[in-house]
């Protein structure tokens, strides 16, 4: 019986998300909050490493609640991140990042902040409690946001006249009550959050582990129609070990060349692309899955290579019958059923057919092979033909031959 890889993707708590509402009652934007399952809490975890999870969770995760990304996000950035020269992974016109109190506002802040305004990026001040040090940062903020149990309702009064030539919105949070909502509506604040309004709601997803994420980007580039090699080779650079080890596979006597191979391009020109993406492939499956149902799928897509070969296809076809055969495969591997799997990835649309739909020459070939593991599963091969016996003998010979490959090249 055929088990799951459950440890991969595990249903969690992704963040909390709260609403922020204009003047007539529609939601201008979600403030998320960094929440983990054992309780810890930013604060806990620090700035750094609170952004760092909740951006992998936001731009890896697999959010349930799809029409959460309707509207714009405001997210705490730590001052390690604005001070990194790297800008957040989402576009522009749908983030504003919050600046939170205890951010101390350097004169090398300042200077980031203007990079990242320059590049697009909106910035709230959270808990504003006009401080001197803060003002440089007033003429570059879209959204000054006042904690009004921090801020007596006159001061606050008094603060927004002596700013009122800024272009920024103005935010009230923590409105607890109608009372306080009507206060600060009739004083022309622009923006409003609070529990009288809405309460945080806990956002809940697949927590997807961060090589996953990796993975999704080699494959989209590697499996294209027309890949770029220098683009992929660009990207794997990122992996040193990934290129360690595809350097001693193209170097091992297994491929017989001559000259000695040094770079990520010259594996794929001189070992073709073809058995370059086997081997990304794999490697990366035996890293991120789990090792005994990659080695069952793995049978699985040598099987469909053979079948292929057996019925006279060409040397590209037999090698996308591997690929569907493998691909197949991802809820045994990683815990991913194939159709989420597929949509984080650009595959063409004959193999993606041949996976979701058993279409095309490949897909046949899967559905057949898949009739071949059933029966040797369910009855031990008792009702199978000697034929797909022996091609499921020679595809499990093969299968640990090249799992060993890997194994030494690691």
């Amino acid at each position: 019986m055929i088990t799951t890889n459950k440890d991969i993707l595990v249903d969690s708590q992704m963040f909390a998300a709260q609403p922020i509402y204009d003047r007539v009652g529609d939601i201008y934007a979600r403030e998320l909050l960094y929440r983990h399952e054992n309780g810890a809490t930013a604060l806990d975890v620090g700035d750094t490493a609170a952004t760092s999870e909740l951006l992998h969770n936001l731009c890896a995760g697999v959010i349930e609640q799809s029409t959460f990304f309707d509207d714009p996000i405001c997210i705490n950035v730590s001052t390690e991140f604005l001070e990194s020269g790297s800008f957040l992974p989402i576009k522009p016109e749908h983030v504003i990042v919050e600046l939170v109190e205890r951010i101390e506002p350097t004169p090398r802040l300042i200077r980031s902040i203007r990079n990242w305004v320059d590049a697009g990026f909106r910035f709230a001040l959270d808990d504003f409690e006009f401080k001197s040090s803060w003002f440089p940062l007033l003429e570059m903020a879209s959204i000054i946001k006042v904690d009004i149990e921090q801020t007596s309702f006159t001061d606050v009064k008094l603060q927004r006249r002596k700013l009122r030539e800024l272009p920024a919105l103005w935010l009230a949070e923590r409105i607890e009550d109608e009372v306080t909502y009507l206060d600060f509506y009739d004083a022309g604040f622009d923006l409003f959050q609070g529990f009288f309004l809405a309460r945080p709601e806990v956002i809940h997803g697949k927590r997807v582990p961060a090589g996953l994420t990796e993975f999704t980007s080699v494959l989209s580039h590697t499996f294209r129609d027309d890949p770029d090699y220098s683009a992929i080779a660009d990207l794997l650079v990122q992996d040193p070990m990934l290129v360690l080890n595809l350097l001693r596979i193209a170097n091992s006597p297994y491929y017989g060349v001559s000259k000695r191979i040094e770079s990520v391009l010259e594996v794929i020109l001189l070992i073709g692309i073809e058995a370059f993406r086997k081997w990304v492939l794999l490697m990366m499956l035996l890293r991120l899955g789990n090792v005994s149902q990659v080695r069952i799928v793995l049978v699985r897509a040598l099987m469909c290579q053979h079948m292929a070969q057996a019925q006279g296809a060409d040397k590209k076809a037999c090698e996308q019958a591997f690929l569907v055969g493998l691909l197949s495969g991802t809820q045994q591997m990683l815990g991913i059923e194939k159709e989420e799997f597929l949509t984080q990835i650009r595959m063409t649309k004959v193999i993606e057919h041949a996976i979701l739909y058993y279409g095309g020459d490949a897909g046949a070939i899967l559905q057949a092979v898949e009739q071949i593991e059933t029966a040797f599963y369910t009855t031990s091969g008792a009702n199978l033909q000697i034929s797909a016996v022996a091609l499921l003998n020679q595809s499990q010979r093969e299968a640990e031959l090249l799992l060993r490959q890997v194994k030494q090249s690691a």
